[in-house]
């Protein structure tokens, strides 16, 4: 480290001005520009992928502000890269004042294509502590901790500092200056510098050369290699070389720190320096890369989620306004007092009680944290710290979670907010600008990245089915702009008695980066959709059969205004009705038509009513022939089996519902949705009369699932299909002695789920049900008692009260005790009445029965057994 320090100064004096930086950091943005200022470079290079030299206009555009950040696509489904900047990153500050002094800027470090090989195969840091502080020896090391591994395409960061984070020195020096990780030490150690301190640039480099360089000792070359490192630094020497040797002026290099004692070793020839000379091209490096690159906006919250990938500072937000104040006549100590009042400010507002009382507490304690920890200001832990200590009224800490409004306020002030600008034109593909603007014109809020919610009411107002159209079709290209929360949901078919929809929806630096990563499919949304639609139609047509699943595809582009390719979709879901072999799926689909009809007028589908009837007709002659099917399904298929019968009940419903009946001039109903009078099972239209006789044979079929004809004889009972007497007597055939007590149960759980008040209001079904029961064997009762008690509960609480009430008047219990709780199991019955028996066998040997539950006379084996002589 001696010898690199040493060669540090003869570069200096060569005009070779490395600045080895922590990314996003205001100490090292404000050491850079003083840098900058005072020795006037020629060029400055600054780490980066070359490619990203073209957008060195939009980057140096006064309409651009940051946060921005330059987005990379890999080929190939090779995921994405982020190159973020902060108005308080070295880089940026590196690129501004450069520019605005007339040097040349350019970008030195391997295209973003063939750093993402590298970094996908492992960043591995070797060996060095975790970023959460923890001990040496539970650091995870190896190829699972890298960057990599689990990280989301969209969540890349092209400014790792995970080896810095994984550093057995750097956590040594932490755990000497007691510090809590390596965030910590650098706040303590660099960002606690006085402006004045910071202006002089040398001492702050040689400072953070120094702590880098000792973390880099910490790494086997081999790790280097296998991360990437050693390939990037090659380039970026070589670079560095390059203009050197064309220039006559000074030469600025702004790098991550951990790189510059690897650049220094290069550049003067040093022996430890051939690890990187070595990874240099015979034939040289030719002209910078050339690929493409977008750039976007970014936001703090998207930066300070970094932190999770071993980039930059934590708490953007604090470090933006540690940031102004350094240029502030008094500097950064009254920092602290306004960044608390901040934060009691957002938490009242968000419900919390923060006194002024506790606010001077909180500042006077952050202030005394700082002095103890030989700091100028509080700085971000000491006001951390006295936020807990002072504000926090019960164990939750800074929770940021619902109902902890102090958490929230201090994510709000500390994470910061900002959603950077970029200027019009080519730095953004010509996708993202006109959803953009399709977003403004619609009265969108897309000038931050905080999320929102809108409420719609698309039935009866024009201007929120346009915006419905533009969410909805944000949302199926994939964008991550909005997603619907609530409301009549057309696609999944949910809510469509309700009237208000809710969508939620963010402008992120994410939906800008799908944006520019879908932009090759065609320029404008509607041409990404269509593109989108005709892959899941394929998909869809070759490998789904799903009737529903193409019903939904139907639904998702009408919704999203692309009804002009609805004849194709309609000939799609007629085909897939012929070879779907899932009754489930092709009820779901004609649920879905229905509805589209339903909301014909809404959705424009005026000029399709008639096709969207014929197609229902369609399908219900597939139900039909799918129908014999229920009846031979096993036991663990039942209870889908029963659910798909209960949606046909609604679908024949709504069928009946979708056909225009007759009015009493003859001519047609004017909205085509007055329902037929009577049950709908019964009184339908004609379409559903051969589904209707399939289920009647079905349910005559003594050979059917047992829960299947459960389901269908209780579906006719509701439909007056099937007389009292006739229903009880169905019931009395199938709990006649000597039935199998599992069919038993499967028979009562498919009519309980379909219409379990019947057992309440027909009294002659309860007494054939409570008889049915109370005959059965003690053991075959607890055998399917769990089944038993499955099926009840498809009784809403009222209905299951009044149940018991009945059942203990008929077995002579007490009424007023059956809303006693007991948390009793299955084990525990089954113990009990074993029990229960072997003292009864006992009073009886002893001549004693009379005393026990009348055991001389009757030793009840079924809780449902008639107890009139029992105490």
């Amino acid at each position: 480290m001696q010898r690199a320090a040493a060669a540090v100064e003869r570069l200096r004096a060569d005009g070779i001005y490395l600045a080895p930086v922590r990314h996003h950091s205001p100490a090292c943005a404000l050491a850079v520009g003083a840098l900058v200022e005072e020795v006037r470079p020629a060029v400055v290079l600054v780490e980066g992928p070359e490619e990203y030299g073209r957008l060195l206009p939009a980057l140096l555009d006064p309409r651009t502000r940051p946060p921005v950040a330059v987005l990379s696509l890999g080929t190939e489904g090779g995921g994405a890269g982020f190159y973020p900047l902060a108005e308080f990153s070295p880089e940026w500050v590196a690129l501004r004042t450069g520019s605005r002094l007339g040097a040349e800027v350019a970008f030195v470090d391997l295209s973003w294509v063939a750093r993402a090989g590298d970094e996908r195969s492992g960043d591995a840091p070797g060996r060095g502590v975790p970023d959460d502080g923890a001990s040496v020896e539970d650091a995870p090391g190896g190829a699972d901790d890298a960057p990599g591994a689990d990280d989301d395409a969209f969540a890349r960061t092209l400014q790792s500092e995970r080896n810095l984070a994984h550093s057995r020195t750097i956590a040594a020096v932490a755990e000497r200056l007691g510090c809590r990780d390596h965030d910590e030490v650098w706040d303590h150690l660099f960002e606690a510098r006085t402006s004045e301190r910071l202006a002089d640039w040398r001492e702050l480099f040689d400072d953070v050369f120094a702590w880098a360089g000792l973390a880099r000792l910490d790494y086997e070359e081999e790790v280097l290699d296998a991360d990437g490192s050693l390939a990037r630094e090659a380039l970026m020497s070589a670079r560095v070389a390059e203009h050197r040797a064309r220039v006559e002026g000074p030469v600025v290099v702004v790098t991550g720190a951990f790189h510059t004692l690897a650049l220094v070793e290069a550049l003067t020839g040093a022996p430890e320096g051939e690890a990187v000379v070595r990874r240099r091209p015979a034939g040289g490096y030719g002209p910078p890369t050339s690929a493409d690159a977008w750039l976007i906006r970014y936001d703090h919250e998207r930066l300070d989620g970094l932190r999770g990938y071993g980039a930059g500072m934590p708490s953007p937000g604090f470090y933006e306004r540690l940031w102004a104040a350094h240029r502030e006549p008094g500097g950064p100590s009254a920092l602290g007092t306004s960044l608390l009042v901040d934060v009691a400010a957002e938490a009242t507002a968000r419900g919390a009680q923060v006194s002024l009382a506790e606010i001077a507490s909180a500042a006077e304690q952050a202030t005394r944290l700082a002095d103890l920890r030989e700091r100028p200001w509080p700085g971000r832990t000491d006001l951390l710290d006295a936020l807990t200590s002072c504000f926090v009224k019960d164990d939750g800490g800074l929770d940021v979670g619902i109902g902890r409004p102090l958490g929230q306020a201090v994510a709000e002030v500390f994470g910061g907010r900002a959603l950077g600008e970029v200027p019009p034109g080519t730095a953004s593909p010509p996708l993202v600008q006109r959803a953009r603007e399709r977003a403004e014109e619609l009265r969108l809020v897309v000038t931050d990245s905080t999320p929102r919610r809108t409420r719609l009411d698309a039935r009866r107002t024009p201007r929120h089915r346009e915006r419905r159209a533009f969410l909805a079709l944000m949302d199926f290209v994939g964008s991550g702009f909005a997603h619907q929360v609530s409301g009549p949901d057309h696609v999944a078919g949910r809510g469509m008695g309700l009237l208000i929809e809710e969508w939620e929806y963010a402008w992120t630096p994410l939906v800008e980066a799908s944006l520019v990563e879908l932009s090759h499919q065609g320029a404008t949304l509607e041409a990404v959709a269509v593109h989108r639609l005709h892959r899941l139609e394929h998909e869809l047509a070759t490998t789904g059969r799903s009737a529903l699943g193409v019903a939904r595809l139907v639904a998702q582009a009408v919704v999203a205004g692309l009804s002009e390719h609805l004849d194709r979709l309609v000939a799609l879901l007629r085909s897939t009705l012929d070879v779907d072999p899932s009754l489930e799926s092709v009820v779901g689909g004609l649920h879905r038509l229905v509805d589209l009809w339903d909301a014909r007028v809404e959705l424009g589908l005026e000029d399709h009513a008639d096709d969207l009837l014929d197609l229902l007709d369609h399908g219900l002659a597939t139900v039909a022939y799918l129908v014999p099917g229920l009846g031979a399904v096993d036991a663990d298929a039942e209870p889908a089996a029963v659910g798909t019968l209960v949606a046909l009940r609604d679908l024949l419903r709504e069928a009946g519902r979708a056909t225009p009946a007759p009015v009493p001039d003859g001519g047609a109903h004017p909205r085509g949705d007055a329902p037929p009078p009577g049950g709908a099972l019964t009184r339908t239209t004609g379409r559903a009369e051969p589904v209707l006789r399939e289920l009647a044979r079905l349910r005559e079929d003594r050979g059917a699932a047992p829960g299947v004809r459960g389901a269908l004889v209780a579906l006719a009972a509701t439909e007056d299909a099937l007389d009292d007497d006739v229903l009880v007597a169905e019931v009395r055939a199938q709990l006649s002695p000597g039935a199998d007590p599992v069919a038993v149960v499967r028979f009562l759980g498919g009519l309980l789920r379909v219409a379990p008040d019947l057992l309440l209001h027909t009294p002659e079904l309860f007494d054939a049900v409570h008889t049915g029961l109370r005959d059965l064997d003690g053991d075959a009762f607890l055998a399917v008692l769990p089944d038993l008690r499955r099926a009840f509960t498809w009784l809403k609480p009222a209905e299951t009260h009044r149940l018991a009430q009945q059942v203990a008047t008929r077995t002579g219990s007490r009424a007023e005790r059956i809303d006693v709780h007991l948390a009793a199991t299955e084990q525990d019955l089954r113990a009990g009445l074993a029990l229960e028996r072997e003292l009864a066998a006992m009073l009886t040997r002893d001549g004693l029965g009379a005393w026990g539950f009348g055991a001389s006379r009757h030793t009840p084996a079924n809780p449902l057994s008639d107890q009139e002589n029992q105490p």
